[in-house]
């Protein structure tokens, strides 16, 4: 039996940014793909233990709402 990673924060995120996702990969410790923005795709890496949000320019933090928290 697999075990798959809690990605729902992330997918309340990505619903209030009215982004789309891709996810190539899911595992219990990283999900990683592509969001689709307006100015374009963005490759991500997902820690869903951490709750952070790894983009090619910065690292977001939420919480388990799905919003941006200081981290």
């Amino acid at each position: 039996m697999s075990v798959h990673a809690n990605v729902k924060p992330l997918m309340h995120w990505l619903i209030y940014r009215h982004y789309t996702v891709r996810i190539g990969e899911r595992a219990a410790t990283q999900v990683s793909g592509v969001i689709t923005t307006p100015t374009g795709p963005i490759a991500f890496h997902y820690d869903p233990i951490a709750q952070l949000i790894y983009l090619p320019t910065q690292t977001i933090a939420i919480n388990e709402y799905g919003w941006e928290i200081e981290s």
